[in-house]
């Protein structure tokens, strides 16, 4: 008989945000956690299920454009120091275009990676961005999951 008869539910809902602030131009999970490769979330003690990562263009100052780049999103068992990519697994690519950020005339749409996996306890996400942001900018990843 199946261990899990009923459908699971997750309890507590969360959300969490990160900033990209330095480009990791590999593709392998190799960096090193808070200087190229970023701790987006720390998932739950029982597993969690992710639904989606969200992707907007920040900046300190009004009219200051982006660098086009392409973000990486990755599973992990190490939430500090170094990865490897035996620790580190690339989930997900998607394309952050150039765009004025902080626009007084338009608004950015954000840019959307929808996931819904379900990932074990012990485990985090991590994002890169493979060229560096542009003076005054930065992309911020917004990660949204519920714990087990």
């Amino acid at each position: 008989m199946a261990a899990n008869t009923a459908p699971i539910w997750t309890g507590t809902p969360q959300a969490s945000s990160v900033v990209i602030t330095a480009a990791n131009t590999r593709s392998d999970g190799n960096g090193t956690i808070a200087t190229d490769i970023f701790l987006a979330a720390t998932l739950g003690a029982n597993g969690s299920f992710v639904t989606a990562i969200e992707f907007m263009p920040t900046a300190t100052a009004a009219g200051t454009t982006t660098t086009a780049t392409v973000a990486r999103i990755f599973r992990s068992t190490q939430t500090t120091g170094s990865t490897t990519s035996g620790d580190t697994w690339l989930m997900a690519e998607v394309i952050l275009p150039s765009v004025t950020a902080a626009n007084s005339a338009g608004m950015n749409p954000r840019i959307a990676v929808p996931l819904g996996v379900a990932l074990p306890a012990g485990q985090a996400i991590l994002v890169t961005s493979h060229a560096g942001p542009a003076s005054n900018t930065a992309w911020v990843a917004n990660v949204y999951y519920g714990n087990y």
